[in-house]
């Protein structure tokens, strides 16, 4: 066979061998194929919501925080005893006090809360001692963990008002809250007021537990 002879034969050989190297590569499973992936096959979903909660720990979008919320409570003092003497309720005075809060939820568990309560009180007479009425604020804030069942916490307090002493406080605090609905809740909490009062060539502690009620959200 001449030269001329062999171009011809190859010349028409070429196109089946393309061809079937064509129909080849259609018979193939691209997933056999290294680094072919079918983003539109349901294996190639199922991977790209895997990466997608993986991002987000598999629950979607996460909580934001912190979280604004806040309280408004009736306070009432039972008790109080101090380097004095000791008086409860009813019996030597009548105190009441509105709290209201405003909270900064860090997270499912912690809490700041800033309190603020005005009491109003009056002191029956006795002994011959006058009977007297007085107005004063008392500024705590505190924090505030929530163990589930009931929530716990501390807070730092001073008594604000006319002839109210030098005075600073701790009031460790039990918050029980029900339900009420989504948001919204009744609870009550007792505090446990521990205070240093001091004058001028006088100092004192007082210690006064009173309950509160309200609502919280």
């Amino acid at each position: 066979m001449g030269l001329g002879g062999l171009v011809a034969l190859m010349a028409a050989i070429s196109p089946q061998v393309a061809n079937a190297d064509s129909d080849s590569d259609a018979q193939v499973d691209p997933e056999e194929r290294p680094g072919v992936h079918l983003l539109d096959s349901s294996q190639g979903r199922h991977h790209g919501r895997h990466h997608a909660e993986a991002g987000t720990g598999g629950s979607g979008a996460e909580e934001a925080w912190p979280k604004l919320g806040g309280h408004w409570g009736i306070v009432v003092p039972i008790v109080s005893f101090t380097d004095e003497d000791t008086t409860v309720i009813f019996a030597d005075f009548i105190q009441v006090g509105i709290a209201p809060g405003v909270t900064v939820k860090l997270n499912k568990k912690w809490s700041i809360d800033f309190e603020f309560i005005g009491f109003t009180r009056w002191r029956f007479s006795d002994d011959g001692t006058p009977a007297s009425a007085s107005t004063s604020i008392v500024v705590d804030p505190g924090v505030v963990y929530d163990f589930g069942e009931f929530s716990g916490g501390l807070r730092t307090a001073v008594q604000v008002g006319s002839g109210v002493p030098f005075n600073l406080g701790l009031v460790p605090i039990i918050n029980k809250g029900f339900p009420i609905q989504d948001g919204l809740k009744w609870f009550v909490e007792l505090d446990l007021p521990f205070f240093i009062t001091g004058r001028p060539g006088h100092g004192g502690v007082s210690f006064s537990p009173q309950v509160q009620t309200g609502i919280a959200f």
